[in-house]
C-alpha cells in the first residue's frame, strides 16, 4: 500500500480549526486568529496581515516583523500555498463544498486564477487609502475567529454565502479567484524549492490527477509539455494528485531540474 498525504493534511486542517475554536472550551492554548495570534505564549503573525496593518496604520510594528519573516520563510521553503492546502479552514470548507457540488452537478463555471493577484493588489491599495486593513475585516477565517471570540454568529452568514456560491455557481471561487492570501502565497510558491514532480516514464496521461486538482490549469500544461515539475506558485501542494495517481508517476520534488 503506497503512502498517502491526505490523512496528514486533513489532520493539520482539523488541528487549525481546533486551535481557533479552543476558546469556546475555556482553553488558553491559542489567542487571536490565523492572521495574528499567540500559541503557548509564542507570537504568530501572517506576513500579509502584517503588511496590511502597516499600510493601513502607517506605523511599523517591529515586534511583529520577526514572526512575519519566520512564517514567510516557512512557506517559501514548503511551497507558498501550502498554507492554503494544509492549514486554512476555508480551504477545507471549499473541499467539502466541492464534493457536494460534484454530487449535485452544479457550479461548473470557473474564474481565472489571476484573480488572487488582483485581490492582493486591491486590498493593499484599499488599506492605504482607507487606513483600514480591509482584508482582515472581510476574511472568512477572520470572521470565524471573531464569531468565536465574541459569540456573535451572524457574520458567519458571509462564510455560508461563499460556500453556497461555490456549490451552485462558480467552483472554488474564493480560494481560486478572490482570496488575497492565496495571491500572496502564490508569489512565495513561485520561488519555493518544494514542488510536485513527474516521472515521464511512468505517466500514462490517464487524467486522474487533473480531475482532483483544484488548480488543474497549472497541472495539465505541465504534463502535456512533458515538464518535470509544476513551477507555478498556484499549486497548493495538497498532494491529491500524488495520492490518486495509479502509476505513482507524481511525487514531491526539489527545485527545477
Amino acid at each position: 500500500m503506497s503512502f498517502k498525504w491526505w490523512p496528514i493534511r486533513r489532520t493539520l486542517q482539523l488541528l487549525a480549526i481546533a486551535l481557533i475554536a479552543s476558546p469556546l472550551f475555556g482553553l488558553n492554548i491559542f489567542h487571536g486568529n490565523l492572521a495574528a495570534g499567540e500559541i503557548f505564549g509564542i507570537g504568530l503573525a501572517d506576513p500579509l496581515a502584517f503588511m496590511q496593518a502597516t499600510l493601513a496604520s502607517h506605523v511599523f510594528v517591529a515586534e511583529f516583523l520577526g514572526a512575519a519573516l519566520i512564517i514567510t520563510a516557512v512557506y517559501v521553503v514548503s511551497g507558498g500555498r501550502t498554507f492554503c492546502g494544509w492549514v486554512c479552514p476555508m480551504y477545507l470548507l471549499a473541499e467539502l463544498g466541492e464534493k457536494l457540488r460534484l454530487r449535485l452537478g452544479t457550479g461548473e463555471r470557473t474564474f481565472s486564477l489571476n484573480g488572487t493577484r488582483w485581490a492582493l493588489v486591491i486590498t493593499a491599495v484599499l488599506a492605504v487609502l482607507t487606513g483600514v486593513p480591509v482584508f482582515e475585516i472581510l476574511s472568512p477565517f477572520g470572521i470565524a475567529s471573531r464569531a468565536i471570540m465574541f459569540r456573535a454568529w451572524l457574520p458567519l452568514l458571509l462564510v455560508f454565502a461563499i460556500l453556497v456560491v461555490e456549490v451552485c455557481v462558480v467552483r472554488r471561487v474564493w480560494c481560486r479567484t478572490l482570496c488575497p492570501v492565496g495571491g500572496f502565497y502564490t508569489l512565495l510558491g513561485s520561488i519555493s524549492p518544494i514542488r510536485i514532480g513527474f516521472s515521464k516514464e511512468r505517466c500514462t496521461m490517464c487524467g486522474e490527477c487533473s480531475r482532483v486538482c483544484p488548480v488543474e490549469e497549472v497541472l495539465v500544461p505541465s504534463l502535456a509539455d512533458k515538464k518535470l515539475q509544476i513551477v507555478s506558485g498556484d499549486c497548493t501542494r495538497c498532494g491529491d494528485c500524488i495520492d490518486i495517481c495509479p502509476e505513482n508517476a507524481l511525487g514531491v520534488d526539489i527545485w527545477y531540474k
